[in-house]
């Protein structure tokens, strides 16, 4: 008899993944998350959020609460996640039933069976420490699942890394028992390191001990001696003790040694050879269970109504990790810097909304933004809530100050200017719940539905304020409002159709701003971009020579990304020390460089190389295809003869 419960347990949740993946097929507004559920980054991240106190990028509560809630149902009941949930375990094992039928399976030899089973250990401890190191999932660059939902096609996800995987992953589960599970799945390794509990427990106690007496052992000794106990009992003794407190007996008394359970054990497990199953690949699946034709011989600690505990168990720690994330919110980075602990009495300003507050790099960005302002020592991070709380003295800081320190003014054109347009009105008013980039790009959107609107630029005040440029022969402040105070609107984005919720409000009608030429207008809503390197600052302006050419690509948003690549590019000339844009009649580049140690020659060959050298690092660096198509045919000034402002804008 097949073990029914458990298949339509594995069917419903690789449905719901493929939900996830087709979704967006008819809902242009849903994007797709395929790790939003993933307990083992929320492990990894836990461990990050211990050893360097920040979250994983995109990882939340919600992953860590099921994280814990598979190593609780490790300990009371056992592996369940493997039998009932695991995408790529129902995958593989489905792949074995075929291999079994083509009859091209094989049972891995025991000579090579323990020593590869060590690979899911390594992987254990190389995945884990990059984390806890890096607060970035390096799980996400080789696993088989990621890659394969994300049709290979994700930043994050190293090729080199997940090809591999994938094709071991696949065709070992063909010609393989169970190939990814037994040997390369990071988290069987924890499944197995906890069914030792005794053994874990002995070395948490240590840590906490040794700690406890000033050894100041970091979380990567806790994390290489969990890996040891698991290490060690899986390549000998192949056991679990202790717990699980479920375990499937067998009663000598009735059973008859047909062997019909070891044929249907997916894990290979002769369960003859056994009275109380305790082998460490044990999942407690209980396919054992359902396929005895004697309902008296093969039992759950010797009751036959616990037959569905297995899969009623999952669901309940499903629900309960869920239920219990909804309530808790972890610090996604909690950083305090300038002798925080002597600081004195410091005031505390909270914000939420602040949409561009999402993971872990978005969080550090933030942090090095206000690092460098005089009276803010610290800030706390909440992903989650979209929320900072940021740690000042009101002495030196006011709370305003604070406030627009958050606030990054911004400039975006709506709609390129066509002939017949010698100048635009403009428009100033106030709007509530306008503040971060998040909140600009939806006032994009929202106003690129009035054909009279050209651009717009925000400035800090509560509310904040914006000034729009607009076709008073096409449109008029009554209807900008209304566009404004939109529920929603249908924006493109990504070359689909998403729908962008708004919460906008408009202080009042505003102010009439009078009309501006449009030589002005494109010269006001240019975004510059500023970049200094190679020791800048220690040239003065008559040891500099500047080489100006028009750029047309400066112009355009979407190329703002690539500039900083554009700058790591250009940093490999040591004689080269800044990069500007600016617009001069037209979109333009101003490329700073001592002339003693280098020739505009030499440039225009770095512009126009068909791939760019980023540094990622001092010795590391990765080479990107050219977004640009400079022509770059301009002329070389004295820096001192320029008369630019000297404010960075990078990005």
């Amino acid at each position: 008899m097949t073990n029914k419960v458990r298949v339509i347990f594995q069917s419903i949740f690789l449905a719901m993944i493929g939900y996830v993946a087709i979704r967006p097929l008819f809902d242009k507004a849903y994007v797709s998350d395929f790790e939003a559920y993933c307990p083992f980054g929320g492990i990894a991240s836990l461990g990050s959020k211990l050893s360097q106190g920040t979250m994983s990028c995109n990882m939340s509560e919600t992953q860590v609460l099921l994280g814990i809630g598979v190593i609780v149902g490790i300990l009371l009941i056992g592996k369940l996640f493997c039998s009932y949930v695991c995408p790529i375990g129902s995958i593989t094992e489905w792949l074995g039933k075929l291999g079994d039928k083509l009859k091209i399976r094989i049972e891995m030899p025991k000579m090579v069976d323990r020593p590869l089973r060590s690979l899911k250990y390594l992987i254990l401890f190389a995945a884990l420490y990059y984390t806890m190191t890096s607060s970035e999932l390096f799980c996400k660059e080789f696993d088989p699942y990621f890659a394969s939902v994300n049709l290979f096609n994700n930043t994050d996800i190293m090729l080199y890394f997940a090809i591999p995987a994938f094709v071991f992953t696949i065709l070992g589960a063909v010609f393989f028992r169970l190939f990814w599970c037994k040997y390369l799945c990071p988290l069987g390794a924890i499944s197995n390191i906890f069914l030792n509990i005794a053994g874990a427990a002995i070395i948490i106690m240590v840590f906490i001990i040794a700690n406890y007496f000033g050894a100041g052992l970091s979380y990567v000794w806790l994390l290489l001696g969990l890996v040891v106990v698991g290490l060690v009992n899986e390549l000998g003794l192949m056991k679990s003790f202790l717990m699980p407190v479920p375990k499937i007996t067998r009663n000598t008394d009735t059973c008859s040694e047909c062997g019909i359970c070891d044929e249907e054990c997916p894990q290979g497990i002769i369960i003859s050879k056994f009275e109380k199953v305790d082998h460490i690949d044990c999942t407690l699946c209980s396919d054992c269970i359902h396929a005895c034709p004697d309902t008296k011989s093969l039992t759950m600690n010797k009751k036959a109504k616990l037959k569905y505990l297995a899969p009623v168990a999952t669901v309940l720690l499903i629900l309960l990790s869920l239920g219990a994330s909804r309530n808790f919110e972890f610090t996604t980075i909690s950083e305090r810097w300038s002798n925080f602990d002597k600081a004195g009495n410091l005031a505390v300003y909270k914000q939420s909304g602040l949409k561009n507050i999402k993971c872990y790099g978005s969080s550090m960005s933030l942090k090095s933004q206000l690092e460098n302002i005089e009276g803010i020592f610290g800030l706390d991070t909440y992903a989650k809530s979209h929320s900072v709380t940021i740690y000042y003295d009101p002495k030196v800081i006011s709370e305003k100050k604070v406030k627009k320190s958050l606030f990054t003014p911004t400039k975006l054109e709506v709609r390129k200017i066509k002939g017949g347009v010698d100048s635009l009105a403009q428009w100033e008013v106030g709007i509530y719940g306008l503040f971060d980039l998040y909140d600009f790009n939806n006032l994009f959107y929202t106003l690129k539905e009035d054909e009279g609107v050209y651009g717009f630029e925000t400035h800090f005040g509560e509310p904040v304020t914006a000034l729009v440029f607009y076709d008073a022969s096409k449109t008029n402040t009554q209807k900008m409002i209304a566009q404004i105070e939109k529920d929603f609107v249908m924006a493109k984005k990504a070359k689909a159709i998403e729908k962008v919720e708004l919460d906008f409000k408009v202080a009042d009608k505003g102010i009439d701003k009078g009309f501006i030429k449009f030589g002005n207008y494109k010269q006001r809503i240019f975004r510059p971009y500023d970049r200094k390197f190679n020791d800048y600052k220690n040239y003065k302006p008559e040891q500099l020579s500047v080489f100006v050419f028009p750029m047309p690509e400066a112009g355009i948003p979407a190329f703002r990304r690539y500039f900083g690549s554009l700058s790591s590019h250009l940093s490999a000339d040591e004689a080269i020390v800044r990069l500007s844009t600016r617009y001069t009649n037209v979109p333009s580049a101003l490329i700073f460089f001592d002339n003693s140690k280098t020739d505009v020659e030499k440039i225009k060959t770095a512009l126009t190389k068909p791939m760019l050298t980023v540094f990622l690092s001092d010795t590391e660096t990765k080479d990107i295809e050219n977004p640009f198509h400079i022509k770059p045919d301009g002329k070389v000034m004295k820096a001192i003869e320029l008369n630019i402002d000297n404010e960075d804008e990078t990005e």
